[in-house]
């Protein structure tokens, strides 16, 4: 690609180069693939959706942020909140990154125009900067997320934003206590019941995504809530191991396979085959603690029945009516149906 001026975020503004006089340069790039137009007069590098080691929800993700970057662009003092702020915040989500942005409203009513969202500016919420660019507070943020996404989108960000890690330095971004002192000071707002359901299920506990998304799919069918993050004592390795999931009743563990998204991979083969020999060793170190124990990945979680059969094989009691589906595809839209809501 040729050598454009670009913003500090990699973007390349239609008039910067105007200014240049390399509209040619631009013209070819843009022929060639090289770069593609985000918005009016916002371009940047095409990605390589074929680039080792990215997958796809990743490749999602960072075309959401570029969006949400080119908008801070071309919109007037935008303070950008909900799906918008979030990904500024690097935090996840399940499912896809929508195309609409989303900003506060300068009045007080919401509107959706042109592939943007304002929220009503009479809630009035605390602003802050993330990635360079004013966003809502993020306890603000996350209850737009219960308004405007699906409960396993809205459930994933609460829970990445309220974790608190349990080695080494680290805070939460925020409080469960911070959070439902927000969700109070709005009441009564358009949303609020969908707020509160998240807010039931939310927690500091969970390490990653699969962790949040197995324990939704846990109560879809109707089994016995597990307690997270059991601690065990493992004497032949000296050391803590905390399980995902417990189930005290039948004392059964189980744990999600899907640490990257949180914990980091390792970069080296040697690394990698040092991890896996590890985590052998504690896992039989487990085994050895309960009466049963088992482990499942996104797969198995995503398709339900291959987990349903784990857990009725370990004796997971059902104590829970069965419940209509909380967690989509991954690939499914996170936000909710725009016939299913009003503008915020």
């Amino acid at each position: 690609m040729p050598d454009l001026p670009t913003t500090t975020h990699g973007l390349i503004r239609f008039d910067e180069v105007r200014a240049t006089g390399r509209e040619p340069e631009l013209t070819a790039a843009l022929a060639g693939g090289r770069v593609i137009r985000v918005r009016r007069g916002v371009y940047a590098p095409a990605a390589d959706p074929s680039q080792p080691g990215v997958s796809a929800g990743e490749h999602d993700t960072n075309r959401y942020l570029t969006a949400v970057r080119a908008a801070g662009e071309t919109l007037r003092h935008p303070v950008f909140t909900s799906f918008s702020a979030l990904a500024l915040a690097r935090l996840p989500i399940h499912g896809r990154w929508p195309t609409e942005i989303y900003v506060m409203s300068s009045g007080p009513q919401g509107h959706r125009r042109a592939g943007v969202t304002s929220v009503a500016g009479s809630y009035d919420p605390a602003h802050g900067v993330e990635d360079l660019h004013a966003v809502t507070s993020l306890e603000f943020t996350l209850i737009q997320m219960c308004r405007h996404a699906t409960m396993a989108a809205a459930v994933v960000a609460m829970d990445a934003a309220l974790r608190a890690p349990r080695f080494g330095p680290g805070r939460p971004r925020t409080t469960m206590t911070a959070v439902r002192a927000e969700h109070e000071r709005l009441l009564p707002y358009r949303g609020s019941r969908r707020t509160e359901a998240v807010l039931a299920r939310a927690t500091e506990q969970a390490d990653t995504p699969l962790e949040t998304v197995g324990r939704l799919v846990i109560e879809e069918l109707g089994f016995e809530e597990p307690e997270l993050q059991h601690e065990l004592w493992l004497p032949e390795l000296g050391r803590r191991a905390f399980l995902d999931f417990y189930w005290r009743s039948v004392d059964a563990g189980g744990e999600a396979d899907g640490r990257g998204k949180y914990l980091g991979r390792a970069n080296t083969a040697e690394r990698a085959a040092s991890a896996v020999i590890a985590e052998k060793e504690r896992e039989n170190a487990i085994r050895r603690q309960l009466r049963a124990f088992d482990r499942w990945d996104w797969a198995e979680t995503l398709e339900r029945s291959p987990l349903e059969r784990r857990l009725t094989a370990m004796g997971v009691p059902r104590t829970r009516r069965r419940r209509v589906r909380l967690v989509d595809a991954p690939d499914a839209p996170a936000a909710r149906s725009r016939n299913s809501r009003r503008p915020a």
